[in-house]
């Protein structure tokens, strides 16, 4: 499982005490900058920011994958 954590400062949508029982349910973190053009780009920031205070580490967002781990990921999903 894979959840997005918006890391646009006006959304932010994963609050930072959620992160850690995403976490401990085996779910993984996708940051998404939300955004609409260059400059939005760098809200990544944010993202980053509200995962490491929910003490997420690179092992457990999506965006630090490589892509051989990517295709793991995906092989290994549950549909619902």
């Amino acid at each position: 499982m894979a959840i997005e954590l918006n890391a646009h400062p006006y959304r932010l949508d994963i609050d930072w005490r959620l992160c850690k029982y995403a976490k401990e349910k085996g779910a993984k973190m996708a940051v998404n900058p939300d955004a609409h053009d260059e400059e939005g780009l760098k809200d990544t920031y944010f993202g980053v920011g509200i995962g490491r205070k929910g003490w997420l580490e690179p092992g457990d967002i999506l965006n630090t994958m490589n892509l051989e781990e990517i295709k793991d990921f995906l092989k290994r999903r549950r549909p619902f």
